[in-house]
């Protein structure tokens, strides 16, 4: 009779730990999907002005589409290292990591609110769609035009080497991301339109592995990380331009 062999416990323990890979690179993120910032200081250094500033959910403007190549990267592409994937709306969908998120606009117009509030630039800081019959002096609006999210996806060339790479924690995928808002803040006691301005801007964010994605940047997700960053460095620089317009809109008074 044949003895037994049994195998070291390294190779015994060798699908358990693939399986384990596996899972945690599939694992849904639970990162933060917000576009606030709150790591972020906002130091205006200016007593807050006396009104109240309310912020109105933002319009979408933005072109309502996916694009058509979403599920490219799934095929077979012979000799193709990387395949560039572009969408509108990163909060319906990305071809490479989970970012089912509120909608946009409203994200994008919370963020805001929480900026001005943090900022301590007026008396009151109010968010209409939390409380929409809320008394107001004036009214921030906002048009969101783009929120564009461009993923490369590296070592592609078929959907088994793509699941190998990811396993391996090898650069999986890097971001170029872009975003635009109209802002304009309006007069509640003669509606009138008293200042106008954009938030603007563009981020790289290069070569990160499936792992690096489900760790994302300061508790938030990597989209959501770089579009909050575009919001906070706009706003650095709009927050005296509102409160210079507060200011000559009331004469004056609301500057004492």
């Amino acid at each position: 009779m044949r003895p037994k062999v049994i195998a070291p416990l390294p190779i015994r323990l060798t699908p358990v730990i693939c399986l384990c890979l596996l899972l945690w690179g599939c694992s849904a993120s639970r990162l933060d999907l917000s576009l606030k910032d709150q790591s972020h200081r906002v130091d205006l250094d200016l007593p807050p002005i006396a009104c109240t500033i309310a912020v109105d959910n933002f319009l979408d403007m933005r072109p309502q589409t996916r694009g058509s190549d979403n599920k490219k990267w799934m095929g077979f592409i012979p000799g193709i290292l990387w395949v560039d994937i572009e969408t509108d709306m990163p909060e319906i969908y990305t071809a490479y990591s989970p970012f089912a998120s509120r909608d946009f606009n409203f994200n994008a117009a919370q963020a805001v609110a929480d900026h001005l509030n943090r900022s301590a630039i007026a008396k009151k800081v109010i968010f209409l769609p939390e409380d929409p019959y809320a008394y107001a002096d004036y009214r921030l609006e906002g048009i969101v035009r783009l929120s564009r999210v461009k993923e490369r996806g590296y070592y592609y060339g078929s959907s088994i080497y793509a699941w190998i790479t990811r396993i391996l924690a090898f650069p999986y995928v890097s971001y170029s991301i872009s975003l635009e808002i109209m802002l304009r803040l309006r007069d509640l006691s003669n509606d009138k339109i008293i200042w106008q301005q954009c938030i603007e801007g563009r981020r790289e964010d290069r070569y990160h592995s499936v792992y690096a994605l489900a760790r994302g940047k300061e508790g938030k997700h990597l989209i959501a990380y770089n579009f909050s960053k575009i919001i906070d460095q706009s706003m650095d620089g709009l927050i005296p331009e509102i409160r210079q317009a507060v200011i000559e809109a009331s004469g004056g008074a609301c500057g004492r």
